[in-house]
């Protein structure tokens, strides 16, 4: 069975993966606030964030509320309160290094692209992978059914087989998460899409969007529509063909880690 009850997910429940869950590194400016994907952890961007912190750049990759402890405390969070959690991490960040980079992964893009939307002073840029501005249909449709409904989502969890969309397998024990998604806030994360939609068009640092063609949970096609409607004019799209969603951890990490390297480094 694929759905269970609170009871059974707290009796019941594990953690995929093993290892660090989140990743703070002292360096120079602009420092990179990161924000991990919907359920997950920092471990999701270990590959990334290892590499820019090797490259001497400040990294702050901490847990959003309600992530890395148990599934139940993610359930009654909103979008808000990721929002407001990963603005208080940016605006911190700024006040010790000035300017501040925002990586976002899945869930964690619309969090960068709604605080970038908003045009602060700290703001050097934005990268943004596997965004999840809209999730595929078998995802996408019964959320969205639901949310037409107006009826409130039961307290029920879907159960995850596996700890994230990967091509190459090599990783995936150090993804980090939890084995089921709380539905309700799974719904806060379905209608964040066209809410950041709507305000990409104000987002006017440079920007890089990365994506994996074979990505199972948030189209490739995500990447040139943000491409074709932010309103940065510094904006470089590249599509990893050989991965998947969690593509920092995917079998092309190395390129997409110099990727994200190079592009900081010329910010």
């Amino acid at each position: 069975m694929m759905i269970t009850s609170r009871e059974q997910a707290v009796r019941a429940q594990k953690m995929h993966g093993r290892g660090v869950n989140e990743l703070f590194a002292e360096g120079r400016a602009p420092a990179v606030v990161a924000f991990h994907g919907f359920g997950g952890t920092a471990a999701e961007l270990m590959p990334v964030l290892r590499a820019v912190a090797a490259a001497g750049f400040a990294v702050d990759a901490a847990l959003l509320p309600g992530h890395g402890t148990r599934v139940e405390d993610l359930q009654g969070h909103t979008f808000d309160s990721w929002l407001v959690a990963a603005r208080a991490r940016a605006t911190a960040a700024a006040d010790r290094h000035g300017r501040v980079v925002l990586l976002g992964f899945s869930m964690g893009s619309l969090l960068a692209l709604k605080l970038a939307s908003e045009r602060p002073p700290w703001l050097a840029g934005v990268a943004v992978l596997g965004n999840a501005l809209t999730v595929r249909a078998h995802t996408s449709v019964p959320l969205g059914v639901w949310a037409w409904s107006g009826r409130p989502m039961p307290d029920i969890y879907f159960i995850k087989p596996m700890p994230g969309d990967l091509v190459d397998p090599t990783l995936m024990d150090t993804v980090v998460t939890y084995d089921r998604h709380p539905l309700q806030a799974a719904l806060e994360v379905y209608r964040a899409g066209p809410r950041v939609r709507a305000v990409v068009k104000e987002v006017d640092a440079p920007t890089l969007i990365l994506h994996g063609r074979r990505d199972r949970v948030c189209s490739w096609k995500n990447a040139p529509w943000l491409a074709s409607h932010i309103g940065a004019r510094d904006v470089s799209v590249r599509i990893f063909e050989q991965s998947a969603h969690v593509l920092a951890c995917d079998g092309e990490r190395e390129e997409v880690a110099a990727e994200v390297v190079r592009f900081f480094g010329r910010l």
